[in-house]
């Protein structure tokens, strides 16, 4: 009893009714077409984001709007329950969401179930009068109540009688819709397990398309424009986290069997290797999918499917996980297009998609390894030590005096910053470091030519406050001073609150250059491998009592940064005192 209509303006496919081809010719196709939305958290909380009526909401509206000339909710009764409804009570705490001005959500009551059902039993008459007038074109229905005495049969049962489309996800409920109302099912509509609000927007407005013969278009825009490095960004934490604690694990296993503890040094060798190759696949494929997709719980899972099997190569995780994200919702859209069931399209784009293309990342990892692999053994040829000029040649040449390459990769981070290459360039060469766990060269200059220059700079202006026209410090740097001081010191972070400082003294700004010059051309020297975004003491303090140093050369890092400190403080400071007697 199926057919298959043909949008005469794009030609894409969508499958409807017989019945409702044949009984209800529905508006004009350029017609703002009315839709209501009822329903309820679920019983048994299967789906994904259940709990969430604003997200389907905006989810609904973004996609209904691709519909045609474009469709709109012009009414909602949605209940949110504490508890999943298969097991409440009367007296369980709830909410009744409606529609208020425009398409935005409202919360109207909160109270005990019971309350809440009999305000949504007033909403479910008014509703129904509206289906009866022929406002509406449609029901959105997302496990809502159709039994006898529900608190939204009305609205079905006008549904049924009236013959506009119901179409949502609730398997119990859309039964009994259709079996005792006469309710017309449209599209994917069925059970609701492993859904989520995304997909259940884009099944419910790919079935009114196919009813009403319209063409449909879903929206992706959410991952549009979405730089590939934002991913790196947003993973930074596990990155770091991972990096600290497998160097840890690695420097304390001689620890421990030294005082004949072998099998915890056993355990925490595992552990390392864990760190270095299990965990930050995953991360990176999720986050990845994630940012780039647009379909919010469904694309983490698949894209952390994607991860898992890279081969513990975190920068595969970011390709072939972006891949995911640019997928995903098309087949989602396929799959709405062909009526196939929304939990069977959530399985399908999860677990088949992410499968799928697992198992290439899977075959791509060890080339792409050996990418990443050659870039960082450019950056230790160049900043590594001299222990590591056993590296050959660069581009054919000699390689340049380890100093020097350390003072240029200094300034060149330190200018580099302010003028917005950090995130797109600095970031991305420090986290493709730590993608094996290890600690980062280019993170150690950033920490000494950002951090702790900043932190110099910062320490000038509270020692030797600057005098300006003859009157005291303005008030804002004492503050700004203050922060800088304490949170690149304490947190590696906010190189920012130098730069007003920087900007109006230009010998203050010359000796940031220099000090990074300096400390640069003394770490490249050295090979020291740190990371900002740590308290300065950890960078180069003992670890738990014992010699486990997270740098390679802790004295030599913290002789930098005495360097990186001192130079603009002093020079910030002078500058400061000289200004005094020139007033």
């Amino acid at each position: 009893d199926r057919l298959r209509t043909t949008c005469t303006t794009c030609s894409c496919s969508l499958r409807t009714t017989r019945a409702m081809a044949a009984d209800r010719p529905g508006p004009a196709p350029t017609a703002r077409r009315l839709v209501a939305w009822v329903g309820s958290s679920g019983g048994g909380a299967a789906t994904l984001g259940h709990a969430e009526p604003d997200v389907l909401r905006a989810a609904l509206v973004r996609q209904l709007s691709r519909v045609g000339s474009g469709a709109a909710l012009a009414a909602a009764a949605f209940i949110a329950c504490a508890e999943p409804l298969d097991s409440a009570g009367p007296g369980s705490a709830a909410a009744l969401w409606e529609l208020g001005n425009g398409e935005a959500l409202q919360c109207t009551l909160r109270g005990t179930l019971a309350e809440v059902n009999r305000r949504a039993h007033e909403l479910d008459a008014a509703m129904a009068k509206r289906i009866r007038a022929g406002e509406l074109a449609g029901i959105v229905s997302v496990s809502a109540d159709s039994a006898h005495g529900g608190v939204n049969r009305e609205v079905l049962a006008a549904a049924g009688e009236t013959g506009i489309p119901v179409a949502g996800t609730g398997g119990t409920s859309l039964s009994i819709a259709a079996g005792e109302l006469g309710c017309l099912l449209a599209g994917n509509s069925g059970g609701s397990v492993a859904t989520t609000p995304q997909t259940k927007a884009i099944g419910v407005a790919a079935a009114f398309a196919g009813v009403w013969g319209e063409c449909y278009s879903p929206s992706f825009s959410e991952g549009d424009g979405v730089a590939w490095h934002s991913v790196l960004d947003g993973c930074m934490p596990i990155f770091l986290a991972a990096a600290c604690a497998a160097t840890t694990a690695e420097k304390l296993q001689p620890v421990l069997r030294s005082k004949g503890l072998r099998p915890l040094a056993w355990h925490v060798s595992s552990l390392e290797v864990a760190l270095r190759t299990q965990a930050l696949p995953p991360a990176v494929g999720a986050i990845a999918a994630h940012q780039s997709s647009g379909l919010g719980e469904l694309s983490v899972l698949g894209g952390a499917v994607v991860g898992a099997l890279c081969q513990g190569s975190a920068f595969s995780a970011l390709l072939f996980g972006r891949g995911y994200g640019w997928l995903a919702p098309r087949l989602l859209a396929s799959c709405a297009r062909h009526s196939v069931p929304a939990t069977a399209s959530s399985i399908a784009v999860t677990g088949g998609l992410g499968v799928l293309l697992g198992s290439a990342a899977h075959m791509a990892a060890p080339s792409i390894d050996l990418v990443t692999s050659a870039v960082r053994g450019l950056l230790t040829a160049l900043l590594g030590g001299p222990c590591n000029r056993s590296t050959g040649d660069i581009a054919g040449g000699r390689s340049p005096p380890m100093w020097l390459s350390g003072a240029i990769a200094g300034v060149l981070i330190n200018y580099g910053a302010r003028v917005g290459w950090y995130h797109e360039v600095f970031l991305p060469l420090i986290l493709l470091e730590m993608e094996q766990g290890s600690l980062s060269l280019v993170g150690t200059l950033d920490w000494l030519t950002l951090c702790i220059v900043g932190a110099g700079a910062c320490a000038s202006q509270l020692a030797f406050p600057r005098h300006l026209g003859g009157s005291s410090q303005t008030r804002s740097d004492g503050p700004l001073a203050r922060r800088g001081l304490a949170f690149n010191l304490l947190y590696g972070d906010y190189i920012e609150a130098c730069y007003p400082f920087l900007e109006r003294d230009p010998y203050l700004n010359a000796a940031a250059y220099a000090a990074s010059a300096c400390s640069g051309a003394l770490v490249a020297c050295a090979g020291a491998r740190s990371t900002a975004y740590l308290p300065a003491p950890l960078a180069v303090s003992e670890t738990f009592g014992t010699q486990v140093w997270l740098s390679d050369t802790p004295a030599k890092l913290a002789v930098a940064a005495g360097i990186a400190f001192g130079i603009p403080f002093a020079a910030g400071s002078l500058s400061n005192v000289l200004r005094w007697r020139r007033d």
